[in-house]
């Protein structure tokens, strides 16, 4: 079925669909449900399923609903296409946050390193960082941006990176050297701004889910390993 560029603006701008976050509710459910059950029974190795669990259902509601509903493919970001301008964007917020993350290393450790095994660990992480992108920018952001409170190229945007700011302020005990202002909340800031900015700007979620996946395995590698 073709998708009209009429059909997808209507469906941009109508209202908050109330299914996709209703969803987003059960499989937070779920992940919640089997991270408890990793830890309590490790010989089950439910831990195989925190991540893939969450990531079968959303790729099960995205066929449901795109069979009944095309357009929402276009709405989620999922088949919007990659312009010369998304693609520089997307390689821009890609260098800031591993260079972010590789000065914080550095700083930490005196030295960076580096092994092939950080890129199988990104591409293993990959349908978690997708699951939670889909549901933090397919279905948050589109949602939130059609409230008329919240639209526009910058309101979103600033809102999660106040969020990001908040919810990693009890992250790691980095801070800048001598003072008492906390680092992550500094790096998580601008990051978050620059998703919201590129999701709503391009309207697609795949890059988002490289980068998700890229600035988790090197924030595990350079700078939590550091501080355990």
């Amino acid at each position: 079925m073709e998708i009209t560029p009429e059909e997808t603006q209507r469906s941009r701008q109508g209202r908050v669909d109330r299914t996709d976050i209703t969803y987003a509710f059960v499989v937070g459910l779920v992940f919640a449900g089997l991270k408890p059950l990793s830890r309590c029974f490790p010989a089950w190795e439910a831990n195989r399923l925190v991540d893939i669990g969450p990531f079968l259902l959303t790729v099960g509601y995205i066929v449901y609903r795109a069979r009944r509903e095309p357009v929402k493919l276009d709405e989620w970001g999922l088949t919007s296409p990659i312009g010369p301008m998304a693609i520089v964007s997307f390689m821009v917020f890609l260098a800031v946050g591993a260079g972010m993350l590789a000065a914080c290393g550095h700083a930490l450790e005196g030295s960076l390193s580096f092994s092939p095994s950080y890129i199988t660990a990104m591409v293993r992480y990959f349908p978690s960082g997708f699951t939670q992108q889909f549901y933090l920018c397919s279905v948050g952001l589109v949602s939130l941006a059609k409230l008329p409170a919240l639209r526009g190229p910058w309101r979103l945007p600033l809102l999660l990176s106040l969020v990001f700011g908040v919810a990693h302020y009890f992250g790691p005990s980095l801070v800048i050297p001598g003072t008492a202002i906390p680092l992550h909340i500094i790096g998580t800031m601008p990051l978050g701004f620059m998703a919201a900015y590129y999701f709503l700007r391009f309207r697609n979620v795949v890059p988002l889910s490289i980068c998700h996946a890229v600035f988790y395995v090197l924030m595990n590698r350079w700078i939590e390993t550091s501080l355990t």
